[in-house]
C-alpha cells in the first residue's frame, strides 16, 4: 500500500496530480509560445517569400478522397443568378440609379412594382426585399455618421478605397466579356496551342505560372454543370443557357486577406484587398492562356463570375466547406478568398480532400457565436437542403445588412467569421502542429484540446459589440497594427 503524505495524498496520487499539472503547464506554455510567435510577421501565410508557393503547402496526398466532402441529398440544381445576393441587389441598384437618371424603382415601392424576374422572386421572398431596404437604410445611416468615426478609421478607409477602385467597371483590367463565351473567351487567341506532353504537364505548368502571378493556392478540376449559374451570362445578359463546351476545366486560385487587417475586422479590414489581388492574378492567367492558344474566362467575386467558385475549389482539393459557408483550407483557414478561370486547356484534375473540417465545425461554433448579424446556423450538423446539397444555413440577407453597417465612407464588409475561425491562424509552429496532427486523429480529442485552448487564450468580444453605436461600440476582434492606427501618424 502506498504511504500517505502528511496531507493524506498517496505517492501514486501525487504522481498523477503532478503529471496533470505538468501537462497543463506544458499546454499553457505551448499556447503562450504559439501566441507570441504568431505575432511575428515571419509567420504570415499567403504572399510568402518563395515565388512558386513551396513555403505555403500542406501535404494533401494522405487525405485524398474519391468524392468531395459536401453531402449530396438530391438531384443537383443549377443556381439561379437571383439566388446570389450581390447579383439581385445589383439589379435593384440599377433600377434605383438608372443610367438615364430616371429611377425605375425606389424603396417606397414593393415587389409588385418590380420588373420580371425580380417581381416573382421577391413576391416569393418578401422577407429578403424587406432586409434589402433595411440594409440600404443602414448604409445610408453609416455614411451620415462617418464624420464621427473618420479620425479613427480614415487610414483604413483610404486603404480600402485604394483596393476597391481597381475592380472591374472602375478600371480597365481585365476587360469585361463582350458577346457570347464562344467569341469573347477566345479574344486574343491568335495561334493553335502547342501539344502538351500530357494533361499532368499542363496542370503543373499552370500552377507554377499562377504562383508567379501571385496566387497562394492553385487547384484544378473539371467543371460540373451544376456549378454554372443560370439566367444571366456576362457578355450576353439575361438568358437561359447550357454550359459552353469549351468550359472543360477550371483553374481555382486562392489568396488571403492581409493578416493584420483581418484580425481587426470589421472596421479596419476590407473585403476588397483580397478580391483586388484576385482580379489581377486571374486576369494575368486569362491573358497567359489565350496567348498560349487556349480559351479563358475569369470569374472573380463578388460580382464578375458565371460559376459558383467555392464548391469548385472543394472539387479541386483546396479545402472543405465550413460552418460559415467559407471554404476552409489547411494553409489559410477561413482567410481564403477564391477566383477561377475556365479554359479548354487539357489539365489533370486534382482530387478532393477530407481533413475533418465538418467534424471540427460541428464542435466549434465560434463563428456562429460571434456573428454580429446572427446569420450563421448554430445547428450541430448541416440541416438545410440547398439545391440538392446539405449545408449549414447562412442568412445572406442579414449578413449583408451588417456588411453595410460598418463605420466607413463606403460599404466594405464584415469578415468576423473569417477572423475568429480557429483555422485562420498565422503559420507558426503550434498551428502547423495542429494542422499536421488533427487530421490523423479520428477520435477528435486533439481537436477538442486545441479548441479549448482557442476559446481560453483568445479574447472574443460579444457579437453585438462589433456593431456601431447605439447597437454596439465598433469593437474589433484585435488591436490595429501601427500602419492602420491614425493616431500614430497624424495629429488628431
Amino acid at each position: 500500500m502506498d504511504k500517505k503524505s502528511k496531507k493524506g495524498i498517496s505517492r501514486r496520487e501525487f504522481m498523477k496530480v503532478g503529471g496533470a499539472v505538468g501537462a497543463a503547464l506544458s499546454l499553457g506554455g505551448a499556447a503562450v509560445a504559439g501566441f507570441v510567435s504568431g505575432r511575428s510577421k515571419d509567420t504570415y501565410t499567403g504572399w510568402g517569400p518563395a515565388p512558386y508557393g513551396e513555403d505555403q503547402f500542406f501535404n494533401r496526398k494522405p487525405f485524398y478522397v474519391d468524392k468531395p466532402t459536401y453531402e449530396v441529398v438530391g438531384k443537383p440544381e443549377r443556381i439561379r443568378y437571383l439566388d446570389n445576393i450581390f447579383k439581385r441587389n445589383g439589379e435593384l441598384y440599377r433600377l434605383m440609379y438608372a443610367k438615364d437618371g430616371e429611377p425605375k424603382w425606389d424603396l417606397s415601392k414593393g415587389a409588385e412594382d418590380l420588373p420580371e424576374p425580380l417581381k416573382t422572386y421577391y413576391l416569393n421572398n418578401s422577407e429578403r426585399l424587406a432586409e434589402f431596404k433595411r440594409a440600404y437604410y443602414k448604409a445610408d445611416e453609416q455614411h451620415k455618421n462617418w464624420p464621427k468615426y473618420q479620425d479613427q478609421f480614415f487610414i483604413a478607409d483610404a486603404w480600402s478605397t485604394a483596393h476597391s477602385t481597381s475592380f472591374r467597371g472602375r478600371g480597365s483590367f481585365p476587360l469585361e466579356p463582350k458577346g457570347p463565351p464562344e467569341e469573347s473567351d477566345f479574344n486574343g487567341v491568335t495561334m493553335k496551342p502547342y501539344p502538351l506532353k500530357s494533361p499532368k504537364h499542363g496542370s503543373e505548368l499552370i500552377k507554377k505560372i499562377s504562383h508567379t502571378f501571385g496566387a497562394t493556392l492553385v487547384g484544378v478540376t473539371e467543371l460540373k454543370e451544376e456549378w454554372v449559374y443560370q439566367g444571366y451570362l456576362r457578355g450576353v445578359g439575361k438568358t437561359e443557357f447550357k454550359k459552353p463546351e469549351h468550359w472543360k476545366n477550371v483553374i481555382v486560385i486562392a489568396v488571403p486577406h492581409e493578416w493584420d487587417a483581418l484580425y481587426v475586422n470589421p472596421t479596419y479590414g476590407t473585403s476588397y484587398d483580397a478580391y483586388s489581388k484576385l482580379n489581377f492574378v486571374a486576369g494575368k492567367i486569362e491573358i497567359f492562356l489565350r496567348k498560349m492558344g487556349y480559351s479563358a474566362r475569369i470569374h472573380v467575386p463578388p460580382v464578375d463570375y458565371d460559376i459558383i467558385v467555392p464548391p469548385i475549389a472543394i472539387d479541386a482539393g483546396l479545402g472543405e466547406f465550413g460552418r460559415n459557408g467559407i471554404v476552409i483550407t489547411p494553409e489559410l483557414g477561413a482567410n481564403t478568398r477564391l477566383a477561377a478561370v475556365t479554359t479548354d486547356m487539357p489539365l489533370e484534375p486534382d482530387k478532393p480532400i477530407d481533413i475533418g473540417i465538418k467534424k471540427f465545425c460541428e464542435k466549434c461554433k465560434i463563428c456562429a457565436e460571434e456573428c454580429p448579424s446572427g446569420s450563421i446556423s448554430m445547428d450541430d450538423a448541416p440541416t438545410k437542403n440547398i439545391r440538392g446539397f446539405k449545408r449549414w444555413d447562412i442568412d445572406q440577407d442579414k449578413c449583408f445588412t451588417v456588411w453595410n453597417s460598418v463605420a466607413t465612407s463606403h460599404s466594405r464588409g464584415c469578415r468576423i467569421c473569417l477572423a475568429v475561425c480557429p483555422y485562420s491562424r498565422k503559420n507558426n509552429w503550434i498551428h502547423r502542429l495542429a494542422k499536421e496532427v488533427d487530421p490523423y486523429d479520428p477520435s477528435g480529442a486533439f481537436a477538442s484540446a486545441m479548441l479549448a485552448m482557442q476559446k481560453n487564450f483568445f479574447e472574443y468580444p460579444g457579437a453585438n459589440e462589433y456593431l456601431p453605436p447605439p447597437d454596439g461600440s465598433n469593437k474589433t476582434y484585435g488591436e490595429p497594427p501601427e500602419w492602420l492606427d491614425s493616431s500614430k501618424w497624424f495629429d488628431i
